[in-house]
């Protein structure tokens, strides 16, 4: 009989050592999939200078100029998981001239368009900001990732003068920034799905880490 119990013991330990491996095995699994679900984007940026004075780009014999040294910075995301919303970020900063080489209530046309191929941004299209000396303005898109992929794009910064001639406003580009993001999934999970399994992977770790201490408790007890 005594060998009995200890052939009865000697399982339970297996039992309980079996338990303690497969939680591990969870638990490895769920800090797997919430890590990747929250490890921080990686961002990409440009910072850019525009001196007052007429513009490069402008059209010939024309006075389109820039009415302040702008400091030009956008940003945005590297990669992004699948189900994420990522932003691109622009901020303009002017430094004014003096006050006669530029009238008091002059504005300066500011346009932006970001694109990117088959990657929705919020708001789409063309925006159109009136800048009034010394103002700094930020700017801020959405880009809905919902499907994995490398996309290129695009952003175009431009500024804007009213042609009396042509009655229509011209756009001279002052800079195009071309960008990529890369979309990606883990084993075909988006960041929803990833976020779920995790937490049921260290639900399960607990259930099972705790179910095999109880064991080996009570087998301890029981000698």
């Amino acid at each position: 009989m005594p060998e009995i119990r200890r052939d009865t013991q000697t399982g339970g330990q297996k039992f309980s050592q079996f338990l303690y491996g497969i939680s591990l095995i969870f638990l490895a699994f769920g800090l797997a999939h919430l890590g990747w679900a929250v490890w921080p984007n990686a961002t990409d940026a440009v910072e850019i200078m525009v001196p007052v004075g007429v513009l490069p780009g402008a059209p010939a014999e024309s006075r389109f100029s820039s009415l302040a040294d702008y400091s030009l910075a956008l940003s945005w995301p590297r990669w992004l998981r699948v189900g994420e919303f990522g932003q691109i970020k622009f901020k303009i900063a002017g430094k004014v001239p003096g006050e006669d080489q530029i009238e008091e209530d002059a504005v300066q046309i500011l346009l932006m368009e970001p694109s990117l191929a088959n990657l929705q941004v919020d708001p789409s299209g063309r925006t159109q900001v009136n800048l009034a000396r010394g103002q700094e303005l930020s700017l801020t898109w959405y880009v809905d990732a919902q499907t994995k992929g490398t996309y290129p794009g695009q952003v175009v910064i431009a500024f804007g003068f009213y042609d009396a001639d042509l009655d229509e406003l011209v756009s001279v580009p002052v800079a195009v920034v071309d960008l990529t993001i890369q979309v990606m999934d883990l084993w075909g999970q988006g960041r929803g799905l990833a976020i779920w399994f995790g937490a049921i992977g260290l639900a399960l770790w607990g259930a099972l880490f705790v179910i095999g201490r109880l064991l080996q408790v009570r087998k301890l007890a029981g000698r």
